[in-house]
Formats: structure tokens, C-alpha cells, sequence
């Protein structure tokens, strides 16, 4: 009986969790066409807004040929939706093109006497000097003399040139030494430490287009699909790719959101618990009063607050620190805590008040059900009864709520980070929207999209661990 008991346990887990795969798939794939939507009403609605990314006014004014000239070099003269044969005697349904992809990176300034052995050692005059199976490593270090080397780059570049003295150091020992000598130069040194300069990487690679699709808004569903979000088109950072711009600001919003979630949950659900526990008492009426204050005062008026509060006139936290956030926590945790605790604070306290007002609600009616009061007359001790029963059944509202709030506060909260000067993502969003950057106005738009899904799947699962009686199988 034991045996068949386990085998009835294993089979029902099986079955939950196939469910529950199912059911998350199932959520994916009614997502993709809300992001399909979303993108195509984004898209349209910011292409409608005055002006464009190349227009400026006063002495920064363009002349007219040269917005023409960006314009096709962005694919912005294209046509918005679709491109319907007829123009163009060549069009083709379906064809292959080879697109040039340009990125901006850093090399590294590299010494004289290695620059000119990798120099060597791709020249014409040392090919007898190789065998043909370096051919491959001779056009990696071609490719990094034209393209330079990034930090990254350098233990691979090093690996090459190793592979290289191997192969020649029989037919030409003396250029055998010279690429050993050039190896010493970086090995064991700290690449970090090293200066670079910017540069503009180039490469092909080989795409499958359709002129149907040769269009604006095609182009740009083309490139969503393999995750590339195109390049920035606003004046301070045009030509560099979204997703790296997104990369770099998102961790420091995410960083902000995540504290700010933390500190919201740890006072506003006890908050709410005593204002329950005490309904209608002094401490019920304080508790409330706060959280409507917190609730009322928006974060435009609380953030200035604070700041002549604690920063001016207290000098106990640091306000506008951008190379701290851009740093994290690592360097200094004490100085990022510090710089952090004021948009915390701003961003927590209306969330807070939100939990705490949503969490006494919802305990107060769960308190004066039936299974609360045969609990209470089973003899359990009343913490039990409060924690164990009644906090757990009233805490699937409060989750509801939470999944917005997850995916506002992870993107960046716009007017916290212009406030406290934080360069993340919201800051970022607003500068694209006053300098008319489409590709990434539409890219934060998406990318707020799939966090809000991401985080309202993530809330339906925690129902389920909050109340077993809900199912992802039914």
C-alpha cells in the first residue's frame, strides 16, 4: 500500500508539473501577439509626434540635405508599414543582401612593438614563413589590425598568437621570438588597468530579407526578432546600439527597483497587519494616516523633500552621485547604501502606503471568516492563527498589485532617477522621448512589455503557492 501511495504521489507531481509548463507556454504564446501590438501602436504612435530625431532648431539646425542624407541612411525615407512592389522594376519577394553591422567599442591602445609584430606577422613578406594551417590564425590577427582589440579581445588574440609561434618557430626562429616577446607584453597584466579609445567596429554577415517587408516598421519587427533593437538616432547617442544603451542603464534601474520593492514590502505589509490587528485603535489610526500621507504626496514633491531634509540641511546622505550607480555596489557598498537610501525611500513610501492600506483590507475581511474563528476555538495561539491562516489567505491582492509595480520600479521610475540624477533606464527614456530617438523609445516600450508579462506569470504562480486550491491544469 505504501509503494502504490508513493507511486499515486509521483504520478500527481508529474501531472502538476506538466501542468504547469503547460501553462506557462500557454501564457508565453498569448503574450506574443500583445507584444506584436504593442509594438506596431508604439511604433506608429511615436512616429506621429512632431518633428523627428534629425530636426532641431536655433544654431543646431540642419541643413535639409544633410536630414535627407541621415534619413536614408537610417532607412527613415523608407516607406512606414509596407513597401508594395510596383516602385522598383527589381523587386523581389524573398533575397539575400549582406548587411554591414557597425558597432562602437573600445580598443585598446596597444604598444608600438606589438602593433608592428601583429603587422608582421600578416604581411606577405613572412607567408613562407607559415604553414597552411595558420591561415586561419593569420586572418584572426588580420581582423585585429584592422579592427583593433577590445579588453575582451586580448586572451583570445593571445591564445592566436601562441598558436602562431608553435607553427613558425622551426622555419623562423628568429620571428618566433619576436611574437614570444610580443605575448609578454600582456600576459599576466591587468587588462582593466589599460588605456582604450573609442573606435567603430564593422562586420557583414549574410540576411534573409523580403522587399514586402523593406519598410519601416518591417525592418525594425525584422531585427526585433533576433533581439536587436537598431541603433540610437538621438543627438547624444546616435549610431550606438539600443540593446547596449538598455545593457547599461537597466542594471542601475533595476538595482534602484529591487531595494525599493525590499523596503516597500518589509514596512508595508506589517504596517497593514498592525493597523489590522488594532482595528480602530491608535495605533490603526496612525498607521493609516501615514500611509495616506505617503500615498498622497507624489514622488516629484517627496524627492525635493528629502533632499533638503537629509542632504542639505542634516548632510547626511550624499545626493547626485551618477558614478556610483554606474559603479554598483561593489567598489564601495557603503557609499552606494548611502547614495541609494533617498530614492529608495522616495520610491518605497508610496508603494509602502499602497501594501500597507491593500493588507489591512484584505486581513480585516479574512479575519471575520469562519476558518479564522474554528481556528481561534481549536485553541491555536493567536500568532499561529494570524500568520500561518489569515496572512497567507489575505496577501493574493496584495500580490496582484505588485506585478505593475515590479515592472515599473525594474524599468526605472522616470521621475526619481531625473530628480536624484540616476542614469538608468528612465532617465534614458525621457531624453529619447525629447530628442525624438525612435528605435529607442519603441525598445523601453517593448522591454517594459515583457517585464510586465514576466512579472503577472510570476504573480499567478505565487497565487498558486499562496492558495493550493488554485490549479494549472483547469
Amino acid at each position: 500500500m505504501a509503494a502504490v501511495a508513493r507511486r499515486s504521489n509521483t504520478a500527481r507531481s508529474a501531472a502538476s508539473s506538466a501542468g504547469f509548463l503547460l501553462y506557462i507556454l500557454r501564457r508565453i504564446g498569448a503574450a506574443i501577439p500583445v507584444l506584436f501590438l504593442i509594438a506596431l501602436v508604439s511604433f506608429l504612435m511615436i512616429r506621429a509626434i512632431p518633428g523627428g530625431p534629425f530636426v532641431a532648431l536655433g544654431n543646431r539646425a540642419m541643413a535639409p540635405e544633410v536630414i535627407a542624407a541621415l534619413e536614408h541612411y537610417y532607412g527613415l525615407d523608407r516607406p512606414l508599414l509596407l513597401n508594395l512592389p510596383g516602385s522598383d522594376p527589381n523587386w523581389k519577394l524573398l533575397h539575400y543582401v549582406d548587411e554591414t553591422i557597425e558597432q562602437r567599442v573600445e580598443n585598446l591602445v596597444l604598444v608600438a612593438d606589438f602593433r608592428a609584430t601583429l603587422q608582421t606577422v600578416t604581411g606577405e613578406e613572412t607567408d613562407s614563413a607559415f604553414s597552411e594551417n595558420a591561415a586561419a590564425e593569420r586572418e584572426r590577427i588580420a581582423y585585429y589590425v584592422e579592427q583593433g582589440i577590445r579588453r575582451e579581445d586580448m586572451p583570445a588574440a593571445l591564445a592566436v598568437l601562441t598558436a602562431l609561434r608553435d607553427d613558425v618557430s622551426d622555419s623562423d626562429p628568429a620571428l618566433a621570438a619576436d611574437i614570444d616577446t610580443a605575448i609578454a607584453r600582456y600576459v599576466g597584466v591587468d587588462l582593466s588597468a589599460l588605456r582604450v579609445s573609442p573606435a567603430i567596429r564593422t562586420s557583414t554577415r549574410s540576411v534573409l530579407y523580403s522587399d514586402l517587408f523593406q519598410s519601416q516598421f518591417g525592418n525594425y519587427l525584422f531585427n526585433l526578432l533576433r533581439f536587436d533593437f537598431g541603433p540610437s538616432l538621438g543627438t547624444t547617442s546616435r549610431g550606438r546600439m539600443v540593446h547596449d544603451i538598455i545593457a547599461e542603464k537597466l542594471p542601475v534601474s533595476i538595482g534602484l527597483g529591487v531595494m525599493a520593492i525590499a523596503v516597500a514590502l518589509v514596512t508595508g505589509i506589517p504596517l497593514g497587519m498592525l493597523a489590522a490587528v488594532h482595528h480602530n485603535q491608535r495605533i490603526d489610526h496612525t498607521a493609516m494616516f501615514f500611509a495616506v500621507i505617503g500615498r498622497a504626496v507624489p514622488n516629484i514633491v517627496l524627492g525635493p523633500v528629502l533632499i533638503i531634509i537629509f542632504a542639505v540641511k542634516l548632510n547626511l546622505f550624499p545626493v547626485v552621485n551618477p558614478y556610483v550607480w554606474l559603479d554598483g555596489p561593489q567598489p564601495n557598498p557603503a557609499l552606494y547604501l548611502s547614495t541609494a537610501f533617498l530614492p529608495v525611500l522616495t520610491l518605497a513610501l508610496g508603494m509602502s502606503a499602497a501594501i500597507a492600506r491593500l493588507t489591512r483590507a484584505t486581513l480585516l475581511q479574512v479575519l471575520n471568516q469562519d476558518f479564522i474563528r474554528t481556528a481561534r476555538s481549536k485553541g491555536l495561539r493567536e500568532n499561529a492563527v494570524l500568520y500561518r491562516h489569515a496572512l497567507r489567505n489575505s496577501l493574493i491582492p496584495v500580490v496582484t498589485i505588485l506585478g505593475p509595480l515590479l515592472a515599473a520600479v525594474l524599468t526605472g521610475t522616470f521621475v526619481v532617477e531625473i530628480v536624484f540624477a540616476i542614469p538608468g533606464l528612465g532617465d534614458t527614456f525621457v531624453t529619447s522621448v525629447t530628442t525624438r530617438d525612435y528605435n529607442l523609445l519603441v525598445g523601453v516600450t517593448i522591454l517594459y512589455s515583457m517585464f510586465l508579462v514576466a512579472a503577472n506569470i510570476l504573480v499567478d504562480v505565487v497565487y498558486a503557492w499562496l492558495d493550493p486550491r488554485i490549479k494549472f491544469d483547469s
